[in-house]
């Protein structure tokens, strides 16, 4: 099976790189500071199996973040002058004569409160390998078609 790839832009993965050494430092003072004694007898220690439960999904979190940094594909500038929709795309689109703006970014990166939508989400998916002009048809929960006006990488 092919393993999936995490397109980031290069302060992305700083981003996540900072989290995973935060996550990494948080787990080494757990170990230390906060490891109850594990108490010989048929009693559940409450406090160790809380322990147990809270370490357990650190260790998920730095998991999930060793496969990211493992499989991670920086989203890169296209050559100059290029109109195409790729990521790392800032799209501005019209639709139903009102102008938007999109970054078109990986999964890990994006919010749609920043304008940032991945290239997985059904608007992403459709203006991936549009062209500026183009008229665009995407079937969310209700169908819009979106013009590409510009296309611009920074």
């Amino acid at each position: 099976m092919e393993k999936k790839k995490y397109y980031l832009t290069k302060e992305g993965l700083n981003r996540i790189r900072k989290e995973y050494e935060d996550l990494k430092e948080k787990r080494r003072e757990k170990l230390k500071n906060e490891a109850p004694e594990v108490f010989h007898s048929e009693d559940v220690n409450p406090e160790y199996l809380t322990f147990r439960r809270d370490l357990g999904i650190l260790e998920e979190k730095i998991s999930k973040m060793e496969e990211v940094l493992n499989n991670v594909e920086i989203i890169s500038s296209p050559e100059e002058g290029c109109k195409e929709v790729k990521l790392g795309a800032r799209v501005t689109i019209e639709a139903g004569g009102q102008e938007d703006e999109f970054h078109l970014v990986g999964t890990m990166e994006a919010d749609p409160n920043l304008g940032k939508i991945s290239n997985e989400s059904p608007v992403g998916r459709a203006l991936m390998g549009r062209k500026e002009g183009e008229e665009v048809p995407v079937s969310s929960p209700i169908k819009t078609v979106y013009k590409i006006k510009k296309v611009r990488y920074q």
